[in-house]
């Protein structure tokens, strides 16, 4: 069972993540796939392999929240 994808999900705002998001390891690049889903991008960020678990969750959860 894949547990992320079956845990409530609470709203998550750009102000309670902001120091999250600053470190731009992901992000919306504006552009949107054959099925109009927004793409998200991961450039190159040579501590990605640091970033906690539960940070990437909430960039994650909001990136795809945005209408």
């Amino acid at each position: 069972t894949d547990e992320i994808m079956h845990q409530d999900i609470i709203p998550i705002y750009a102000a309670d993540i902001q120091d999250q998001l600053k470190k731009q390891f992901a992000y919306l690049s504006g552009g949107r796939g054959g099925d109009g889903c927004p793409v998200i991008t991961f450039p190159d960020y040579p501590a990605f392999s640091e970033i906690p678990e539960k940070e990437f969750q909430n960039v994650l959860t909001y990136l795809t929240s945005i209408p």
